[in-house]
Order: structure tokens, then C-alpha cells, then sequence
């Protein structure tokens, strides 16, 4: 049984991917202006819309909940999550991410995500959020940390604690029936 849950770009998202795009167009154009074309506008050109374009390309557009996996989909990214692999998965407040530091990531162009530094605890999370709110912690058995946000975190939390439930159960049976078959 799959199941879908979406990202939806907040109001702040918007305005904010809006003001830096305006911001740039504008440095371009005074660069070409001042320079007079040089290669000083030409880089900062060149430069700006390569990292405009991996962010562009790693914007997260849903997460998909299968029998074995948890599918974190971006626009060109995919990443997947075992659900025999997962060891916590819990909703996380606003105030518990203010330690939270981009490192190799987007904060605030068409959303937040990529890596994140924890100055609190010093560990890496890896963060595919389109907002500041409704926010879950998936933890796998690695202790690498996912940062998701969605519409509706609940729903989110208990149809992976079940899956995930449903997951090792169909384990152990493959694992009685192999020992039984030897």
C-alpha cells in the first residue's frame, strides 16, 4: 500500500525565493552595467544561475510511503529510506531546530534543504522541508538524521510506525521459514 504526502511552499517560501531571484537579476544587471560586460558579470552570472540550478533541482515535491521504503522525492533527487532501517520517527517543534546551520544547503530559495549542521549535538541532518512547521525527525538505525516537512505530520508518523511494523513482521516470517527450512 503506497501512500503520498505532498510538500506545499508557505507563504514566506515564496516571497523570500521571490526577493533573492529579483535580487539577483538585479546584481546581473548592475554588474553588466558597471563592467560594462566584462567577465566579472559573466562569472557572477555563470556562478549565480549554477547554484540557482541545483537548488532549483533539488526542490522536495512529496514523500512516498511504500511496503519497504520511505521515498523522499525532490526534482531530480530521490532519497530512500529503509522502513526496516528506521530506529525513531517523531514530530519536531520550531524551537528544537533553532541550532539547526546550513552547511551545504538552501535556506529559504524554493525551501529548505541539504545538509545542516546541529551545533547542539554536533551530528549532520539532512533537511527536505518546504516550511518551519509540521516537521518530523526520521532517524534509521545508522543514526543518520531526515528532517521532513509536510501537510500533515500525524498521518505522516503513524502510517510509518504501521508500515514499518508491517516491514518487520514480514521479516521475521522469512527469517522462521528459512531457519525452519534447514
Amino acid at each position: 500500500m503506497e501512500q503520498m504526502f505532498r510538500y506545499t511552499f508557505g507563504r514566506r517560501i515564496r516571497w523570500v525565493s521571490i526577493g533573492v531571484l529579483i535580487l539577483i537579476v538585479a546584481a546581473v544587471f548592475a554588474l553588466y552595467l558597471l563592467y560594462d560586460g566584462g567577465y566579472i558579470s559573466a562569472w557572477f552570472l555563470s556562478i549565480t544561475v549554477a547554484v540557482v540550478g541545483l537548488c532549483v533541482l533539488s526542490i522536495p515535491r512529496h514523500i512516498r510511503l511504500s511496503d519497504s521504503s520511505i521515498e523522499i522525492h525532490c526534482i531530480l533527487e530521490l532519497t530512500e529510506i529503509e522502513l526496516i532501517d528506521v530506529a525513531t520517527v517523531e514530530p519536531i517543534e520550531r524551537r528544537q531546530i533553532k541550532w539547526l546551520v546550513p552547511v551545504a544547503a538552501s535556506f529559504g530559495l524554493f525551501g529548505y534543504y541539504g545538509y545542516y549542521l546541529n551545533l547542539r549535538t554536533l551530528d549532520w541532518v539532512r533537511v527536505y522541508a518546504s516550511q518551519w512547521a509540521n516537521l518530523v525527525m526520521i532517524t534509521d538505525k545508522y543514526e543518520q538524521q531526515f528532517l521532513v516537512s509536510c501537510d500533515d505530520p500525524e498521518q505522516l508518523i503513524s502510517a510509518i510506525e504501521s508500515a514499518r511494523a508491517r516491514a518487520l513482521e514480514a521479516l521475521r516470517e522469512a527469517r522462521l521459514e528459512e531457519a525452519e527450512s534447514r
